[in-house]
């Protein structure tokens, strides 16, 4: 039996590695690929030997989107990416799904994303640790160096006319022309890199000397984020134009290489600039979008190393230099001869066969706490259960229990329903029955609000309306001037005869409002909305209107979806020369599934929005749509309120769902509703100050009160037809 990758390693003094390395016909590194024998060296303290993708050999993969192009031997893959095709540069028309080898073949330590794992795993192991190894570059060199760019703009491979060691981009893209007056501040970055260790070395301090950056190359970013630069993906899609929000959606239209990246952070969507190649480029715009969109990175650079193939013992820069000057890094050789390669590698024994050896188990991952409740222990809910396993510890006989009876229980939910007297649904009210439903696979019931039951109560601000019965708060508002008991009484106080079970809230300003009342709240935020685009994409709805407007019931003519704008309210006055291009929306709609389907789209078809109700921002920001709060007070001029001031005039709802998402301040166009509109500048103020929402869901779906349905890390959820159209919205 052949020894282990770990003896392997002490045997021969050195590690075999597979790249995408340069050859004797190339006089040129791709940097990217070239950082991979470098951090290899650096986190295992031993040279390199490169050795062909196909091989006997036990050896290692770590950087590079390389993971379908490894064939035979054994291979421990760490911080790998992988292409779902066998031959990703083939038209369409021709490409071949990648099968991977048997569970044997490869070893995952850690891949580049859950993407990545999951193409690899062929049903193995997957440690569940992301990463690209270039993440670490900062523990082994920090350099001060000064800034010289103002913004550095990273091209991929594609994008350039030939493989010279400067960024000249193909000339048919415009988005790459930097006028006269910005080229001591924009400079054109290519990772083509001339041959050597030292040119690596130089390749980072010009990235490193830019005071932003953005990038089409995945190594461009994690450079820029590892460091601490402000950073965006350079999207070359044209819409949304500017400053947008990318999904991170395996299946769309974004590099897989970003999307795996971020979605190893964590994350479901990012900030990015779209940019038609063929257009000129904003320069100051896009340097404003990076300064007001870019969030830090988190990354655990210790659990990475940590499921490091083989015992790690990082190097040391000698003293008085830095770690490339380490004799290690110095003597790595960078370009070879594949022919022989490939003969040396046929010329080694591979008379035995490879020995399994399954992968160092990564440090695990603290679970979640528990969400808090108060009152009688959470008792257990009816709803049908995912058909893969019992959630929360279940006995699989109840769960199955409860999935043949799936047609004929529901979940009593309280919300704002429709009446004999308003039979036209609200969208933001409306839409928590659906959530509710489509999360947890079973129908929902109404259930009053005052109903001496155990219910559930999500969407709306309707959790100061709630007394008697046992009540599940989920991602629910309450108002802390209104008064359940005695409605002539100010102030919110809590209602005899009713238990309450918190497991998340809109925002913190609610929180604050029940914890003051005597109830323990978990700090989990977030609107039940904000999930919507995991059932309906909306990837088919095309832009029609630069602006969609939508206006809050209040301000409506009556409660039916034709309604207008009162006419006092003179600020929706559309003049001739923005009719086709602004949209006024009313929220209402029929009480059906595709009536709020169609109401979504409509939202959706716009590329800002500027709105005085809750959800309509929510909805806005949760696909990625510019937008602003349409203030009711002010002249006519955007301000940057500042969310934690109380003298700043913010609506509670408002107030309640930014702060529990992060954020600090809110963009507000502010103007009284009796004056008219100058749509140019709130066009002007939308996009200007306008940066996509980093928030992660998955703490306030998991929060969810009953079995879930669908699960917390998948893009895109079923809404069954069966589920949620029997509900009486």
């Amino acid at each position: 039996m052949k020894t282990p990758l770990e003896a392997i390693v002490r045997t021969e003094g050195e590690v075999r590695l597979g790249w995408a390395g340069s050859t004797t016909l190339m006089d040129y590194l791709n940097f990217e690929d070239a950082l991979s024998p470098v951090l290899t060296a650096m986190v295992g303290g031993v040279p390199v030997r490169r050795v062909p993708a196909k091989s006997h050999s036990v050896r290692m993969a770590a950087i590079g989107a390389i993971g379908h192009t490894l064939e035979g031997g054994q291979v421990h893959v760490w911080g790998t990416g992988c292409s779902p095709w066998k031959n990703p540069s083939a038209p369409a028309d021709r490409r071949v799904a990648f099968a991977p080898p048997g569970h044997d073949a490869m070893v995952l330590h850690a891949t580049s994303g859950p993407v990545a794992e999951r193409l690899m795993a062929n049903g193995g192991p997957r440690p569940g640790v992301y990463g690209d190894p270039a993440w670490l570059l900062p523990r082994f060199y920090r350099p001060r160096i000064r800034k010289k760019w103002k913004l550095g703009v990273i091209l991929h491979l594609s994008e350039l006319a030939d493989r010279s060691h400067e960024a000249r981009p193909l000339p048919a893209f415009a988005r790459y022309q930097v006028p006269d007056e910005l080229s001591d501040d924009i400079h054109l970055i290519t990772t083509v890199t001339p041959l050597g260790v030292p040119a690596l070395k130089a390749k980072l301090d010009e990235i490193l000397a830019c005071e932003r950056i953005v990038s089409m190359s995945m190594h461009g970013l994690i450079i820029a984020e590892a460091y601490g630069i402000p950073c965006l993906y350079f999207s070359p899609l044209s819409e949304p134009r500017g400053l947008g929000r990318l999904a991170l959606d395996p299946e769309g239209p974004a590099d897989l290489r970003i999307v795996d990246l971020y979605l190893g952070l964590g994350r479901r969507h990012i900030p990015a600039y779209f940019q038609d190649r063929g257009l000129p480029t904003d320069w100051p715009a896009l340097m404003d979008a990076v300064d007001r969109a870019w969030v830090p990175a988190a990354f655990d650079a210790d659990r990475l190393i940590a499921a490091f193939p083989f015992t790690p013992s990082p190097l040391k820069a000698p003293s008085g230099k830095s770690i490339w000057d380490h004799p290690v890094i110095k003597g790595l050789t960078l370009q070879h001869d594949v022919a022989l390669l490939r003969q040396q590698d046929r010329d080694t024994d591979t008379s035995e066969p490879v020995a399994k050896q399954a992968p160092k188990p990564a440090p695990p991952t603290p679970s979640p706490a528990s969400a808090k409740v108060v009152g009688e222990a959470r008792p257990q809910p009816s709803a049908m259960v995912p058909p893969t396993s019992a959630p929360g510890g279940m006995a699989p006989g109840l769960a199955t229990l409860l999935r043949m009876n799936a047609d004929r229980i529901s979940i009593p939910l309280s919300w704002a329903a429709t009446t004999r007297e308003t039979p036209h649904a609200n969208l933001g009210d409306t839409l928590s029955a659906l959530m509710v439903a489509g999360m947890a696979g079973v129908t929902v019931r109404r259930a009053g609000f005052d109903q001496p039951i155990e219910r559930m109560v999500a969407v709306g601000t309707i959790g100061h309306n709630q007394r008697n019965g046992s009540l599940h708060f989920w991602g629910t508002g309450v108002d802390a001037e209104r008064n359940p008991v005695d409605p002539l009484v100010r102030g919110y106080v809590r209602p005899a005869d009713t238990q309450f079970h918190i497991h998340a809230l809109r925002g913190p300003n609610s929180a604050r409002t029940l914890r003051a009342a005597g109830m323990e709240v978990p700090d989990i935020f977030g609107d039940p909305v904000w999930m919507l685009p995991r059932f309906w994409p909306m990837k088919e709805v095309e832009k029609t209107h630069d602006l969609g407007v939508i206006l809050h019931i209040t301000e409506l003519e009556d409660r039916t979806p034709e309604a207008t704008a009162k006419a006092s309210l003179r600020r929706y006055g559309v003049p001739d020369a923005f009719k086709g291009r602004i949209r006024l929306i009313n929220t209402h709609c029929p009480p059906t599934v595709e009536a709020m389907r169609a109401k979504v789209a409509e939202i959706v078809s716009c590329r800002a929005i500027v709105s005085t109700s809750l959800h309509g921002l929510v909805i806005a920001e949760t696909y990625g749509i510019p937008c602003a709060w349409f203030a009711t007070y002010g002249d006519g001029e955007g301000r940057m309120l500042d969310l934690g001031n109380p003298q700043h005039q913010i609506d509670h709802r408002m107030r309640d769902f930014y702060s529990g998402v992060g954020r600090t301040t809110l963009s507000s166009y502010c103007l009284d509703r009796s004056k008219p509109t100058d749509w140019a500048a709130v066009l002007s103020w939308v996009h200007g100050k306008w940066r996509p929402l980093s928030y992660d869901d998955r703490p306030l779906i998991r929060a969810f009160p009953l079995p879930l349905a669908v699960s917390p890390d998948e893009m895109t959820w079923p809404l069954p037809a069966e589920i949620v159209d029997r509900i009486d919205y």
